[in-house]
C-alpha cells in the first residue's frame, strides 16, 4: 500500500516551513503528488465590511493578504522543485473549513500542524484539526509545533482498543506500518470495558498485521479512561517512537461532533507526529 496524494495545509505561520518539510519528505518517500492548500482565518474581507472602512486601510489589508499568500506559494513551489516532486498549489476561496473538507476528501493523507499557544492562529488551527479529522474520512497526520524528528515512521506506536476508530486508523496507517522497523501495539483495556482486549482479539490483530507483512509487539495495558492520553505519550517516549497512530474520537454535543478527551490530550501534549483517523 502507498500514499499517492498528500495534502499539506499552508498558512502564514512561523512553523509552516517545518510542516511543509515533513510533507515534502513523505511525498518523496512515497513518490506521491503533493498538494498545498492555503487556508487562513479571516482571509476574506467581506464587501459589506470593506464599505465601512477607509479605502486606504482596505487596500493595505488586501496587499498584506496577497503578500502573505504569495510568500507561502513561493515557499511551496521552491520546496517542491528542489525535491523534484509533482506538486499542485491551491488557494480556495470561501469558508476555509468547508474548503479543508472538500479538498481533504480527495487526498490519501492530510498533513496539519499542531496548534501553539504562542500563535494567534491557534484557535483557527484547533478547529481546522477537529474538522479535518471528523469530517474528511481521511487519515490526518499532525506535526508537533516543536517539529518532527529526523526519522518519521521508523518506530511506530499504535493505540488499539478494538473500536471502530482504532480499526480505521490502523488500516489507514498501513503504508507507514509496512515500512516501519518496529511496531508496538498498545492494547488498552479501559476500566469502562467498552472494548475488552482478550487473547483471541490480540491474535486476530496480529494475524491481520502479519498478512500485510507487519510484525508487531503487542503490549496489553489497563488504565482509567482519564489517563489514556498520558499513558500513550509516556509509552511513546519509553519506546523512542517517532509516530503514534490512533483513532480520533468524538462525542455528540448539540447535534455536532466534538473531539473526545483522549484525542484532545494527545493533540495538546504531543511531542511526536500523530496520525489520527475517525
Amino acid at each position: 500500500m502507498s500514499f499517492k496524494s498528500i495534502l499539506v495545509h499552508l498558512d502564514s505561520g512561523r512553523r509552516c516551513a517545518q510542516r511543509l518539510d515533513t510533507a515534502v519528505r513523505l511525498a518523496v518517500g512515497y513518490r506521491a503528488q503533493l498538494i498545498g492548500v492555503y487556508l487562513v482565518a479571516g482571509i476574506e474581507l467581506a464587501p459589506s465590511v470593506a464599505a465601512l472602512l477607509p479605502r486606504d486601510l482596505v487596500e493595505r489589508r488586501l496587499r498584506e493578504l496577497a503578500a502573505a499568500q504569495n510568500e507561502s506559494e513561493q515557499l511551496f513551489r521552491q520546496s517542491a522543485a528542489t525535491a523534484r516532486i509533482a506538486a499542485e498549489w491551491r488557494a480556495p476561496a470561501g469558508a476555509p473549513f468547508d474548503a479543508a473538507v472538500a479538498h481533504g476528501r480527495c487526498a490519501d493523507l492530510i498533513v496539519l500542524g499542531q496548534s501553539n499557544s504562542d500563535d494567534p492562529e491557534s484557535v483557527f488551527v484547533d478547529e481546522l484539526i477537529a474538522t479535518t479529522i471528523l469530517s474528511t474520512a481521511r487519515p490526518t497526520l499532525i506535526v508537533p509545533h516543536i517539529g518532527p524528528r529526523a526519522t518519521l515512521g521508523e518506530s511506530v506506536l499504535v493505540a488499539w482498543d478494538g473500536g471502530r476508530e482504532a480499526a480505521r486508523a490502523l488500516a489507514d496507517a498501513l503504508p507507514f506500518l509496512e515500512r516501519a522497523k518496529s511496531v508496538t501495539v498498545v492494547a488498552v483495556n479501559t476500566e469502562s470495558g467498552n472494548h475488552a482486549i482478550d487473547g483471541p482479539a490480540v491474535t486476530r490483530l496480529t494475524a491481520y498485521l502479519k498478512a500485510h507483512g507487519v510484525t508487531a509487539v503487542v503490549d496489553r495495558d489497563s488504565v482509567s479512561d482519564i489517563s489514556i492520553g498520558e499513558r500513550l505519550l509516556s509509552r511513546a517516549a519509553d519506546l523512542g517512537s517517532n509516530l503514534v497512530v490512533m483513532g480520533g474520537y468524538a462525542h455528540a454535543r448539540l447535534r455536532e461532533l466534538v473531539l473526545g478527551g483522549v484525542t484532545r490530550t494527545m493533540l495538546a501534549k504531543m511531542t511526536v507526529p500523530v496520525l489520527m483517523a475517525h
